[in-house]
């Protein structure tokens, strides 16, 4: 209910702050477990992804934003979950396996942190690690353009990727991280 009020709200701000654009929402199951796993250019990136599909979404967030007093209490009510970043956080690791094994959807920014170029930078494997772990599907997805109302933002999702199929078909976690990226990149250099 929570999640619901809050992203409707968002919902409403967005679009009246900026000019956005989606493309591909056709393409993220209705259902069972799923990673968007996204490039990330700014803090607006989470709430643009969350508001843009239609099923409600688990992120995770870095531990410090939990911390501070109003902020930690809302995100862990919009299912956050904390993760230490530049180090392998088994802890956030799991919880996702867990939220992804109740067929649930989780959103993932696999470059770690916010490229300040606008260019995808190397892919960390946490995201085909738990898609593997659960047996998730991957959806990749590009968000390009500036979080104004001149130029716009647009996101754009990709057609989803069987982590099931790869692995039975013998790739492994490296090979599912490169294949991300090839689709994300594919994704920014598309109309």
């Amino acid at each position: 209910m929570f999640y619901t009020i809050a992203k409707n709200l968002v919902k409403s701000y967005y679009h009246t702050r900026f000019k956005i654009r989606v493309v591909g929402k056709d393409r993220v199951p209705e259902d069972g477990p799923v990673v968007v796993c996204s490039n990330h250019i700014s803090e607006y990136d989470p709430p643009l992804i969350g508001i843009s599909v239609d099923r409600d979404m688990s992120f995770f967030a870095k531990s410090e934003l939990f911390k501070i007093p109003v902020l930690g209490y809302l995100i862990s009510h919009l299912n956050a979950f904390p993760v230490e970043r530049g180090k392998s956080d088994r802890a956030a690791l799991k919880k996702s396996i867990e939220v992804l094994g109740e067929g649930n959807m989780l959103c993932m920014f696999p470059e770690g942190s916010r490229s300040s170029s606008g260019k995808l930078q190397n892919l960390q494997q946490g995201a085909s690690f738990v898609a593997v772990k659960s047996g998730a599907k991957i959806v990749p997805a590009a968000i390009k353009g500036s979080y104004d109302r001149k130029k716009g933002i647009t996101l754009v999702f990709g057609k989803p990727i069987d982590t099931k199929q790869l692995t039975e078909e013998g790739m492994t976690r490296k090979d599912v991280t490169l294949k991300i990226t090839e689709d994300i990149n594919n994704l920014l250099f598309s109309d």
